[in-house]
C-alpha cells in the first residue's frame, strides 16, 4: 500500500505520544471514587520510578498504610523517595522472607486499627495466611496481579479452603495486553546486557523459550524480531502443536539446552532442574521472564557449581554469575540472579502500564465496595470493558471524537443486539 505524506501526519494525529507518561485513565477512575468506610491498603509491589505514581493515586483514595517492596525489584532512589513523602517501605530481606513474615506485618495494621483493610499484592505473598487475615472481619480481602500469585493462591485452596476474597487479573483479556509486550522489554534489556557486557548481540543466536504462554509469546516474537533462530518447548502437548502451528518450531527440553545459545525461562515454574545439567550447552546464559527467581535451581546448581561473580563492584550493571560444573568443567552463565531481566530497565510505562494500574485499581475498588465470600474470584467483563472505554477515550484520538462517542464500542455489549 502507497502511503503517502498526509497519510503518515494523520497516523501521528491520531496516535500521539504522552511524553510525561502519566497515568491519565488511573486518574479518571480515581476522580469518580469516593471511599465511604474510610478502607485503607497495603501495597505488596515492584518499586520503581514507574511505581510512584501509581502510589500515589491509590493513596489519594484508600491510604496507603504500609508498603511492600518485593526483594528483587526495589529501586533504591525510589524507596527513598518514597520514605520522604511520609510512607512505611519495608524490603524483605528476600524471597522466603516475603512469603513468611509479610503477613505479620499486615497483622500488626490490621490490630492498630478497626478500619476496613486490603492488600493489592504481586506474586501470592499471602496465599499461606489467609487464615491469620480472615480473623480480622474488617480484613476486606486481596488483590493479586500475576499467573504466579494466582497459582500460589490456588494451591493453597486446594490444601484448605481460603478465608479471604482474593481477586483475581491474572488472566483476563487486559492483562493479556501487559503480557504481550513483557516478552518485549524481557528481550531489549536481555540485549543491552549482552552488547554493554558481553560483547555481543542476539541476531543470529540460538534463542530457547521454556514456557509458551502469554509472556512465553512475546518473548518468541521478539526474539525472531531480533533475526534469532527461535524454537520453543513447553510441557503442555497441546501448546507445542500451536507453536508448530506458527513456526516455532517445538522440539523436546533436553535439545534445546543442547543447542541453545540463550535460554529465556517463561514457564513461571522450575523451568531448569539439577537434572537438566548435562543438557546444557556449554556457554549458555540462562535469563528469567517470570515473576520471581523462580525458573533454574540456583541452590541445586550452587551444590554442584563453582560459582564466580563476573561483576562484582560494577555498580548499576546486571549481575552476571558463571556456573562450572565441577564434574566435567561445562560452564554456563546466569543472569541477574534468576530474577527477571526485564526489571534492569523500566519494564512497561506510558499507555499499557495506565492499563495496568487501571485494572489493578478497579480491583481494589470491588473490594472496598463490596462484601465478597472467601477464595478466588475473576475479575469480572464489566470491570475490565470499563477500564477499556477509558482507554480508548484516553489514548487514540481517533476514539476522541464527537463522531466516535456514537460509536457501537463504547455501548458494548448492549450493542452486540443493535438492529
Amino acid at each position: 500500500m502507497h502511503i503517502t505524506t498526509t497519510h503518515l501526519l494523520n497516523i501521528e494525529q491520531a496516535n500521539g505520544i504522552n511524553m510525561e507518561g502519566h497515568l491519565l485513565v488511573l486518574d479518571a477512575l480515581v476522580k469518580e471514587t469516593n471511599n465511604p468506610d474510610n478502607t485503607r491498603s497495603v501495597i505488596l509491589q515492584h518499586i520503581l520510578p514507574t511505581t510512584v505514581e501509581y502510589i500515589e493515586k491509590v493513596n489519594s483514595i484508600y491510604p496507603v498504610e504500609l508498603i511492600i517492596a518485593i526483594t528483587y525489584s526495589a529501586d533504591q532512589e525510589t524507596v527513598e523517595l518514597l520514605r520522604s513523602r511520609g510512607y512505611e517501605v519495608v524490603i524483605p530481606k528476600d524471597i522466603d522472607d516475603m512469603l513468611n513474615n509479610t503477613w505479620k506485618l499486615v497483622v500488626e495494621k490490621l490490630e492498630s486499627s478497626d478500619k476496613p483493610l486490603i492488600i493489592q499484592e504481586v506474586g501470592g505473598y499471602f496465599a499461606d495466611w489467609t487464615e491469620k487475615l480472615g480473623e480480622y472481619p474488617h480484613f476486606k480481602g486481596c488483590v493479586e496481579d500475576t499467573n504466579n500469585g494466582l497459582w500460589r493462591y490456588q494451591a493453597a485452596a486446594n490444601n484448605k479452603p481460603l478465608s479471604v476474597p482474593v481477586i483475581s487479573m491474572a488472566d483476563t483479556p487486559l492483562k493479556h495486553v501487559e503480557d504481550a509486550l513483557i516478552g518485549d522489554a524481557c528481550v531489549y534489556s536481555l540485549e543491552k546486557v549482552m552488547r554493554s557486557q558481553m560483547s555481543s548481540i542476539i541476531a543470529g543466536l540460538r534463542c530457547g523459550v521454556v514456557g509458551w504462554g502469554h509472556i512465553g509469546k512475546s518473548v518468541a516474537a521478539a526474539f525472531v524480531g531480533r533475526h534469532a533462530d527461535v524454537s520453543i518447548y513447553d510441557i503442555n502437548p497441546i501448546v507445542d502443536m500451536l507453536a508448530y502451528a506458527q513456526g516455532y518450531s517445538p522440539v523436546p527440553l533436553a535439545k534445546l539446552l543442547n543447542v541453545s545459545d540463550i535460554i529465556m525461562g517463561c514457564s513461571g515454574r522450575r523451568s531448569i532442574r539439577v537434572a537438566d545439567l548435562n543438557d546444557l550447552k556449554n556457554g549458555i546464559i540462562l535469563c528469567s521472564a517470570s515473576s520471581k527467581n523462580i525458573e533454574f535451581d540456583l541452590e541445586g546448581f550452587a551444590q554442584l557449581c563453582d560459582i564466580e561473580d563476573i561483576t562484582i563492584g560494577d555498580i548499576g550493571k546486571c549481575a552476571i554469575q558463571k556456573y562450572t560444573v565441577r564434574k566435567t568443567q561445562k560452564f554456563f552463565y546466569v543472569l541477574k540472579q534468576g530474577t527477571p531481566i526485564n526489571f534492569l530497565d523500566k519494564p512497561l510505562q506510558g499507555a499499557i502500564l495506565d492499563c495496568t494500574c487501571s485494572e489493578l485499581f478497579v480491583c481494589m475498588q470491588e473490594l472496598a465496595s463490596k462484601s465478597h465470600n472467601p477464595g478466588i474470584i475473576s475479575l469480572t467483563e464489566n470491570l475490565q470493558v470499563t477500564v477499556a472505554k477509558k482507554w480508548l477515550k484516553t489514548y487514540p484520538d481517533v476514539f476522541k471524537t464527537k463522531d466516535a462517542e456514537k460509536d457501537k464500542v463504547y455501548f458494548y455489549p448492549e450493542s452486540w443486539y443493535w438492529e
